[in-house]
């Protein structure tokens, strides 16, 4: 190879961390439209007179627009690159949080969540496609968990923590924030469009046909679907109440006033889930991930292990936590535990190749966002309903944690089933063929 190519290599390998870095803002985008009210919930409830039943249906419909949206955008992404789309999908994102904003009614709110969905559909999955073509097999685990642990903490810190602080310090209430913060949203929009490329210049970067019906019988594919659901249902119910759940505590245990516990409830959120478990947590794991594999550890063992250790947690929460520290160790772990769903497209681009990773981790994303979705819309009706202290607010609390864990144990048992099955040989496991491709052209 020439010094000039070889100089040009040298390039190209170091531009994938820009690539991962831009990937990690867009992510952080999309992942605060998901929780766009979860640290500012106190306020909407009091603005729009909503109970806890209510604001579970208001996250929980955000996620099956996103769902039934995954494929599309999966599949796009796969056949015509994933520059476009992300960028598209997050100036999209900018107008459906500027249009909550604006909302007057809870089903004006509920209207602009589901178009918050489909929008904020258009760029995790494109994100793990371009990731798993920029970054060599040594490092799928660490770049994809990366990703999702990073970008996903910078999300919910601007939900759990920023728009709070804006809404009550610098702004003139939750809706004047939520603007603000659309504004920024619009900027990363155009900064993607700016930096992402789909693929390295001599590296295809699309396929002619993304998602083929055959791979429905495929067991190793319905494993993934299983594992990621597991974690998307954990993820929903704690990522949604842990920063309520905390200004409760604050609340009824040190008598906080409101605006102090959402303040203090989103600062531990924040720290302890967002930053110790998934920004820290989730890329250290997909590190060990990746020398476990190397070592012939199946990243599906893995990834059921870390499925179990997320019911654990989820049961000892449900017994009661309700101290500041305990509740800080226990977000952490959380935090790490069931947001590592990004090893499962690690998995995928082992096992499928990168240039359909998007279009099948599309797939798997679209059951977990629907189990995640359904398990989110009753945790608010299951948490009142299993108070047995009526005017106790952490009792409410008990009923969502559990939920959450029957769900998480339902996906891990099908999932275990399906690996059973593989490794007695009684059902098919994936495969990685080499279908046609298309060279970069965005690059």
């Amino acid at each position: 190879m020439s010094s000039a190519r070889t100089f040009e290599a040298r390039q190209q390998t170091a531009y994938r961390w820009v690539i991962l870095c831009v990937g990690i803002l867009a992510y952080g985008t999309s992942q605060f439209s998901r929780q766009n009210f979860a640290g500012i919930q106190k306020f909407v409830a009091a603005d729009l007179h909503m109970d806890k039943g209510a604001l579970g249906l208001l996250a929980s419909v955000f996620f099956y627009s996103y769902a039934f949206f995954q494929m599309p955008w999966g599949v796009a992404s796969d056949k015509f690159g994933s520059r476009w789309v992300i960028g598209l999908g997050i100036l999209l994102t900018a107008g459906t949080t500027l249009g909550f904003a604006t909302g007057q009614t809870e089903q004006s709110l509920l209207l602009w969540r589901v178009g918050a969905g489909i929008a904020a559909a258009a760029v995790y999955i494109p994100l793990t496609g371009t990731i798993a073509r920029w970054f060599p097999s040594t490092q799928r685990g660490l770049s994809q968990a990366t990703l999702g642990g990073v970008g996903g903490s910078l999300g919910e810190g601007m939900a759990f923590f920023l728009l709070p602080v804006l809404s009550i310090y610098f702004a003139s209430g939750w809706r004047q924030g939520m603007r603000t913060v659309a504004l920024v949203i619009a900027a990363m929009g155009l900064l993607c469009v700016a930096l992402l490329k789909s693929a390295p210049a001599d590296e295809p970067a699309t396929i002619r046909k993304p998602f083929d019906r055959a791979l429905l019988r495929d067991v190793q594919l319905w494993c993934y679907a299983m594992i990621y659901s597991g974690f998307i249902v954990g993820i929903r119910g704690t990522q949604t109440w842990m920063a309520v759940y905390a200004a409760d505590v604050y609340i009824a245990r040190y008598g906080m006033s409101l605006n102090q516990a959402v303040v203090a409830g989103g600062l531990l959120a924040l720290g302890a889930y967002s930053l110790l478990g998934r920004a820290v947590g989730c890329p250290l794991a997909g590190k060990l991930s990746d020398v476990l594999a190397r070592r012939g550890i199946s990243r599906t063992v893995v990834l059921i292990g870390w499925l179990l250790a997320g019911i654990v947690l989820l049961l000892i929460l449900s017994a009661g936590v309700s101290t500041v520290w305990s509740l800080v160790l226990i977000a952490a772990l959380l935090g790490m535990s069931v947001n590592l769903f990004s090893l499962v497209p690690a998995a995928i681009s082992e096992t499928y190749g990168p240039l359909r990773t998007a279009s099948i981790a599309s797939f798997t994303n679209t059951l977990g966002q629907l189990a995640g979705a359904s398990v989110l819309a009753v945790s608010g009706y299951v948490g009142i309903s299993l108070n047995s202290q009526p005017g106790n607010a952490l009792a409410d609390y008990r009923g969502i944690w559990l939920s959450g864990m029957v769900g998480m144990a339902m996906m891990a048992t099908l999932a275990i089933a399906c690996y059973a099955a593989m490794r007695s040989g009684f059902a098919r496991i994936g495969s990685a063929p080499q279908p046609h491709v298309q060279m970069a052209t965005d690059c």
